[in-house]
């Protein structure tokens, strides 16, 4: 283990070791079941690495009813063409039983790159997938939100549009068949922070479990448990050093199809299409690395990625992927107010409780067994700056890496484990 592991591992141990010195919980600074009523429509200019940019509006409704009930929809069009809609803490038990249900569909050209740390950014394909998914997720909640169990269920269809190559010429012989499924998770949380939304002191420990949802013979079955780590340091007066710690595994119930004729025959491009020549000799490069990336996808299983919106934010969405996933990070929040100003303009009220600027570094591995995790890695690091409202977190980071800058423009704070980006 190199030396950034045991120190991050030792500021974490710290802060944890701070929070639990306390003999009870870290109070609540806030009601977490908040009834301000708010509602905001807004423009949306935003991008997700790896994905493009899109614009359109969007419309949020906070709290509605005297409850802590949401409802939220947008509609944006550009590289990305998404329409989407949810129902968020709806208690079928007040204060113990809650339910979130949404909706979205979507058109885009993700870009796609080979397996493992060590890929190179210039070997890439980029899918254009259309699709749809309905998300359902029922939680149990004890202790103002502290202790909490959920299960989720997502139900979707998606098909490839066309496959681009590197040079943006399209591979034939794709298969553009629509495919549906069910995927099914459940897990956990243990959060013992002063506020949920915006923890400045404290520690959170969630849990998740993806259960196996192939029906294809070919491809393996198999769990992807998550597990996240968040301490939280109070810094000056209002001020945080956050924390994360993220592991990704697979466990594989059932091995698919491993035999590299048959799995040429029934996933190949038909490369032979081609004369032979250049053209032909590109195919088959990518047609290899498509292939390899199956074998070892049935072998080892695929965890959480790296990349995105949520943890090695300098990179492209799923850039870094394999059997397993390891992130660590650090994030000072510089809050430059600590507010209740409530704001009523023509489109928008609601209660505005903070302004936020950070700065972040991070760094994460994959591999597809433990012993080679620790042997190679990517950083990120950069700045932001957050609105923070009732019931809301805007964010816009800047990040830099190996692979140059990315810019994203986001809902809710970094290190989650869920988004809509990346919705299991």
């Amino acid at each position: 283990m190199d030396i950034e592991v045991r120190l991050f591992l030792g500021c974490l141990l710290l802060t944890l070791l701070g929070s639990a010195s306390h003999a009870e919980p870290v109070e609540r600074r806030k009601d977490q079941f908040g009834k301000d009523f708010a509602y905001y429509l807004y423009p949306i200019a935003g991008e997700i690495p790896g994905m493009g940019t899109a614009a359109g509006i969007g419309a949020s409704v906070s709290n509605m009813g005297d409850s802590d009930t949401d409802f939220t929809g947008y509609y944006v069009r550009g590289d990305i063409k998404a329409t989407g809609a949810a129902l968020l803490d709806y208690h079928v038990l007040p204060q113990r039983l809650i339910v979130d249900v949404g909706y979205n569909d979507y058109k885009v050209a993700s870009t796609s790159y080979n397996r493992g740390i060590d890929s190179s950014p210039d070997e890439l394909i980029r899918p254009k997938v259309e699709g749809s998914y309905f998300i359902g997720q029922m939680t149990l909640t004890f202790d103002e939100r502290r202790y909490e169990l959920f299960v989720r269920a997502l139900r979707g269809r998606n098909r490839l549009i066309e496959v681009l190559d590197k040079n943006n010429q399209a591979f034939a012989g794709v298969d553009t068949s629509w495919k549906t499924g069910n995927y099914y998770s459940f897990g956990g949380s243990l959060d013992l922070t002063d506020d949920r939304l915006d923890p400045r002191h404290g520690v959170r420990f969630e849990f998740a479990s993806r259960l196996p949802n192939s029906h294809n013979a070919d491809e393996s079955e198999y769990y992807v448990n998550d597990y996240n780590l968040s301490g939280y340091a109070p810094m000056r007066r209002w001020d945080t050093l956050a924390f994360n710690l993220f592991y990704s595994r697979t466990h594989v119930t059932r091995q698919g199809l491993t035999d590299t004729v048959l799995l040429q025959q029934r996933y190949g491009l038909n490369c032979t299409q081609y004369p032979v020549g250049p053209d032909r000799d590109a195919c088959q490069a990518t047609e290899d690395k498509l292939l390899a990336g199956k074998l070892a996808n049935n072998i080892y299983g695929t965890a959480s990625p790296l990349g995105g919106t949520q943890r090695l934010r300098s990179y492209d969405n799923w850039r870094y992927y394999a059997g397993q996933s390891l992130f660590y990070g650090v994030e000072y929040r510089w809050n430059l107010t600590d507010e209740r100003t409530p704001f009523n303009i023509y489109l928008a009220k609601g209660v505005r409780t903070g302004i936020q600027l950070a700065a972040f570094w991070e760094r994460g591995m994959v591999a597809d067994e433990f012993g080679q995790l620790f042997k190679n890695g990517r950083e990120s690091y950069g700045i932001g700056a957050r609105m923070i409202l009732s019931g809301v977190i805007i964010r816009f980071d800047l990040a830099h890496g190996r692979e140059g800058v990315q810019s994203q423009l986001f809902i809710t704070y970094p290190w989650s484990m869920f988004s809509v980006d990346n919705p299991g």
